[in-house]
């Protein structure tokens, strides 16, 4: 026992010895001034012109998002000299880039009963994301909106999306108009997924007759994935339209589907038993709900739309199938579109080999009058 205390001690004093000399390596004045922790992580000389372009650079943000006109040259120099000035006054011997922009920012609120447009400027020039602390706890799965999904559990995807979730709403809640954003906060209105509001859609439905005509490319140019011909065969046909739910969730906020699913998918089951057609629906949902690759760490969201028999309005509408287009009807294939149908239900209530119901696709039944 002390020699495992003394070990420890040893340790803690080459810690701290470490620590030290590290601090005296990088604790020394250049011509005067202190030494900048730049934000990529670099120890770079005191430069109070890298606060001008800063300034001049970010605050063209203000004209974009809300019609103000950038910062003017003599102002950000003006706000520069001041920022140097209190720096300086400080005596430290390094500062972080962290720190210097949040000077700036509290110089600007300082300014803006004068300078209304400062607190537009003080909004754009802020930072994003989170404490160590708090980031600490994402990484426990605890902390920031830790049972805000019931789609998400903990593991280390979930955690590297939910401090990507905590950066993206502080930034869109900052160049949103101030009014909406408080309108949000207060809960006058929803802005639902709001760490994807400024980049992607919500949800979406597809056509699966573009991908039996096309093929499929899941990144959408073929550059990064492979690109894939038309389905030829069923099982590639229905593997195709799991590929396309999985890959939409890059670019889309929420669920993904398909319309018509049995009706469209019905050419490629010609002259298969129920039981291979059943096959094929059992083979649709265990690749969705076992691709543990969508939105941090999740099951892929999504849903199809179910239709007992060929709705009247495709019944003498030509097939896409295998690359191309007829000359036969959907209405051709009444039989094995009310089987995929049939199938499919039967799936989805005996569930997986648990018992337990599948949480995706969503069953959408579509009925028709006739």
């Amino acid at each position: 026992m002390a020699s495992q205390r003394n070990n420890n001690k040893a340790h803690s004093k080459s810690k701290q010895a470490s620590l030290e000399a590290w601090f005296k390596a990088v604790s020394h004045y250049v011509a005067g001034k202190p030494l900048v922790r730049t934000t990529d992580g670099y120890m770079v000389p005191w430069d109070r012109g890298a606060i001008v372009r800063q300034l001049l650079r970010e605050t063209k943000l203000a004209e974009e998002f809300f019609d103000v006109q950038p910062m003017s040259i003599r102002d950000a120099e003006e706000i520069a000299r001041e920022a140097e000035k209190r720096i300086l006054g400080m005596r430290a011997k390094f500062v972080s880039g962290a720190l210097i922009r949040e000077l700036v920012n509290n110089i600007l609120l300082e300014r803006s009963e004068e300078h209304p447009e400062y607190v537009i400027y003080r909004n754009i020039l802020t930072r994003v994301g989170a404490p160590v602390y708090d980031a600490y706890l994402i990484d426990l799965g605890l902390g920031f909106e830790a049972k805000e999904n019931a789609n998400l559990q903990p593991n280390a995807e979930t955690a590297h999306k939910k401090k990507a979730d905590k950066l993206s709403k502080e930034e869109y809640l900052l160049l949103l108009h101030p009014k909406v954003a408080d309108a949000h906060l207060k809960g006058d209105i929803h802005i639902h997924d709001l760490e994807y509001f400024g980049v992607r859609p919500f949800c979406q439905d597809w056509d699966l007759r573009y991908f039996f005509y096309y093929g499929l490319m899941p990144d959408g140019t073929g550059l990064k994935t492979s690109a894939a011909g038309p389905a030829m065969h069923p099982e590639v046909a229905v593997l195709h339209s799991v590929k396309v739910l999985a890959a939409a969730q890059t670019n889309f906020a929420g669920g993904q589907g398909f319309y018509n699913y049995n009706v469209f998918l019905a050419p490629y089951l010609k002259g298969l038993s129920y039981k291979q057609i059943k096959q094929l629906a059992q083979m649709m949902f265990y690749e969705l709900t076992q691709a543990y690759v969508a939105r941090g760490g999740q099951l892929v969201f999504s849903n199809i739309q179910l239709t007992p028999t060929v709705p009247q309005i495709w019944r003498d509408k030509p097939v896409v199938v295998r690359g191309r287009v007829g000359p036969e009807t959907y209405g051709d294939y009444e039989e094995e579109s009310r089987l995929f149908f049939k199938a499919i239900y039967e799936v989805a209530l005996q569930g997986d080999h648990w018992g337990k119901p599948f949480n995706f696709p969503k069953l959408e039944g579509y009925l028709t009058p006739e």
